[in-house]
């Protein structure tokens, strides 16, 4: 890819230019080419002051790329790729080769050996005319009238990187009828001309004007001089374009930290080098080119705006789903610890050091930790792959590469391993710290505290007795029901986000297919969360209150009653969860909307705000249905023996 495009204002580049620039760059870094935009209407334009008319060219902004080669294959910069030659034996004789761009849902799709005409009357002022007869040389003032016609075969098509957007590619040219100077005009056709001549056609010239005797001038007569002439209008007095590819360093990548200032500094070294080896002491060499990059391409400025948005929302995310991953990792380890109290027991009293204990549990950590991160690596790169896959409705990339950084894979996954190892090693350290004995004994029960309701009579005289003990419960395990009200929140809040970047893709026709990939991708994967944090929480739950729930049994509670024991505490905890995440969610969706410059609060769809809770309800409700006949098939007899 060129990195600088210079532009001739005035007209085409001098070999002097290209071998100032070959010298600096190496001659496989600079490339001479030509580009004509012109706007067709009613199958007419004006092409440097000359009325043309077209047959077969679609209205619109034309784009027609010049270059001095033979083929596509031989151009270096911006390599054309996807070429589709057509046979074009049966094309007429004196036809022009072209390419077009390949078909988008912006540029059309032609025939193969679609034949394009170009009409157009020339006038040329002489100061001399030649009798072809005698060679003898007449001065006076002659004007020569001919008409071209010109004829082009569409010979293939081919893919330009710059063109690599699918809709929208804009243009060069000012919109006249917008107040806005640089509102640019879409493109409706791109071609391609590879060869000597841009026109090459055989003419009839009438020639017209007066002959110069002496102080005499003699008319022609009024029917004018007929002559057959050649005309041929040379591609090198149109290369108005050199594309500049920088030599790699190695303190930059393409839009990366360093390559502005890379490209910025090679801009003012051009502007030196041109205006001192090819231009007169009173020419400034940015009077007569402009220089172009990247970023003035609308197919990488575009690719990089939308790629950047997709990757803020990325960190959003990375942050959110560590965050309660770490919580779940800690609760999880946390309840083997206290799991294993017997067996901690029995080792200590068998001689084990407490360091000896805490990594034999570490090591199961890091074991397990490690397997999930493998299988983490492999998804990432699978859901990579399709935002990669997405990424192609709306641009043309190249193929999809193996090689992908590994830095955020290590740090999240370094930060994963981390806390889990902190958390088995301070929750082993207690443990280990107590005494066998108190270890063989069971866990004693956190004993009931006084919640802000009953300060309120008018509230809690109106309770029954099972939703008292209820809302007792819910408080008796705070940091459970801490880290299930923030879980529960941020994936009420990732589910609202998602649904209103959604929206503004579906129903507001805003963003892209890429956004609706990751609006799912952030759905399904808030979902996983509810579940997982939800499912997990439970089940340590009911794990240590087995006891309880047995004791409910014995007392002839059926089964009903004892799982909504259970049932309720979980709703409670998640309504409240949801009830922060709704705030929760407005705050990540303002982010969101203006990191990608788009949507806004106000115009989110109703419909959003109810269905964000309700899922979140959903999933909730799908844990208590799993879990239920881990609480009725709660064995009564065994749960209710005495450890002695």
């Amino acid at each position: 890819m060129s990195d600088i495009i210079l532009m001739n204002t005035e007209g085409a580049f001098s070999d002097e230019d290209t071998d100032a620039l070959t010298q600096r760059y190496a001659e496989e870094n600079v490339l001479r080419g030509g580009m004509l935009e012109f706007e067709v209407k009613d199958a007419k334009a004006t092409i440097n002051e000359t009325q043309v008319s077209f047959t077969n060219v679609p209205d619109g902004i034309v784009r027609v790329y010049l270059y001095e080669y033979a083929s596509p294959a031989d151009v270096s910069q911006n390599t054309l790729t996807s070429v589709e030659n057509y046979d074009i034996s049966s094309a007429p004789e004196g036809a022009i080769t072209v390419y077009a761009e390949r078909s988008t849902e912006q540029l059309p799709a032609y025939e193969a050996g679609q034949i394009f005409a170009l009409s157009a009357t020339v006038t040329q002022s002489m100061d001399t005319l030649t009798d072809p007869d005698t060679g003898t040389t007449l001065s006076g003032d002659f004007t020569a009238t001919i008409p071209v016609e010109q004829t082009y075969v569409l010979g293939g098509t081919v893919l330009n990187p710059l063109h690599m957007a699918v809709r929208d590619d804009i243009s060069y040219t000012d919109d006249p009828a917008s107040d806005d100077e640089e509102e640019m005009l879409d493109l409706s056709a791109v071609f391609y001309v590879f060869g000597v001549n841009l026109i090459d056609t055989a003419a009839t010239a009438t020639i017209t004007g007066t002959v110069s005797m002496g102080n005499m001038q003699i008319p022609l007569p009024d029917e004018g001089i007929i002559r057959e002439t050649e005309v041929a209008i040379p591609a090198s007095e149109l290369l108005n374009q050199i594309y500049i590819a920088l030599p790699d360093r190695a303190d930059y990548t393409l839009f990366g930290i360093g390559y502005d200032d890379y490209v910025n500094e090679e801009i003012a070294a051009i502007a030196g080098l041109l205006s001192s080896d090819t231009q007169t002491e009173a020419q400034d060499a940015a009077a007569y080119y402009e220089a172009l990059t990247l970023h003035d391409n609308f197919s990488f400025a575009s690719f990089h705006e939308y790629s950047g948005k997709i990757a803020s929302i990325g960190y959003v995310l990375m942050v959110v789903f560590l965050f309660v991953t770490i919580l779940v990792v800690l609760s999880t380890m946390t309840r083997l610890l206290d799991e294993e109290r017997g067996q901690i027991a029995c080792l200590l009293t068998l001689g084990h050091s407490p360091a000896r204990i805490i990594a034999k549990y570490l090591l199961f950590a890091l074991i397990g930790t490690l397997i999930g991160g493998a299988g983490a690596y492999f998804a990432g790169l699978g859901l990579a792959r399709i935002v990669y896959v997405n990424f192609e409705w709306n641009y043309t990339l190249p193929p999809y590469a193996s090689h992908v950084s590994l830095v955020y894979f290590f740090i999240t996954f370094a930060v994963i391993l981390v806390a889990t190892l902190a958390a088995t090693a301070i929750a082993g350290f207690k443990l280990t710290r107590q005494e066998p004995a108190d270890l063989l004994r069971p866990k004693t029960p956190k004993s009931g505290k006084k919640v802000f309701l009953e300060r309120i009579p008018l509230i809690w005289n109106r309770l029954s007795f099972k939703y008292k003990s209820t809302m007792r419960n819910v408080l008796r395990f705070f940091m459970r029901f801490l880290m299930t009200v923030v879980s529960v929140a941020l994936s009420t809040a990732l589910v609202l986000a998602g649904l209103a970047v959604l929206d503004c893709c579906l129903f507001q026709d805003i963003g892209g297919t890429a956004m609706i990939t990751i609006s799912v991708i952030i759905l399904v994967f808030a979902a996983l969360l509810n579940f997982v944090v939800t499912y997990t929480l439970t089940n340590i739950n009911i794990s240590e209150r087995e006891r309880e729930l047995a004791t409910l049994m014995v007392l002839g509670y059926y089964d009903n009653e004892v799982a909504g024991y259970i049932y309720r505490e979980i709703y409670i905890t998640s309504s409240i969860g949801i009830l922060f995440g709704i705030p929760l969610g407005c705050l990540l969706c303002l982010f969101v909307f203006r990191v990608m410059s788009f949507g806004s609060i106000p115009g989110i769809s109703w419909f959003v705000w109810v269905l964000a809770p309700i899922l979140s309800v959903v999933f909730t409700i799908l844990v208590t249905l799993m879990l239920r006949h881990k609480i009725v098939k709660i064995n009564m007899n065994e749960s209710l023996k005495a450890i002695e």
